[in-house]
């Protein structure tokens, strides 16, 4: 698989659980609520690409920042493209590593 067409499905992935997320709201939020959630809906996009380029030494460890989700973590060699290795939790953060065989890693975190 191209890494272009996994990219993109991690995206249309992340769209959806974001779509879902959102559509749970409470019925009794006041206009306050109401305030805040339109101001949350300026132009900023809701999930964030990160890298590493160090899986050769220590297997690139990625997390993403505090109230951020990790989405998809894609290990990437050469033209070719492959989920994580290993996903595990450090320090209370869900964290993505790579072998040292993969030339860097690129994760998707969201904010829900």
């Amino acid at each position: 698989m191209k890494i272009s067409t996994l990219v993109v499905a991690c995206i249309v992935a992340a769209v959806i659980v974001f779509a879902a997320k959102s559509s749970r709201h409470d019925d009794g939020a006041s206009s306050d609520a109401t305030e805040r959630s339109a101001v949350a809906l300026a132009p900023i996009s809701p999930v964030k690409a990160l890298t590493s380029a160090s899986c050769a030494s220590d297997g690139c460890p990625v997390s993403c920042e505090s109230g951020d989700t990790l989405l998809s973590a894609i290990c990437v060699s050469g033209s070719k493209g492959r989920f994580a290795d290993t996903m595990r939790v450090e320090n209370g953060a869900l964290t993505a590593t790579c072998s040292n065989k993969a030339g860097s890693i690129l994760v998707y975190c969201g904010r829900p």
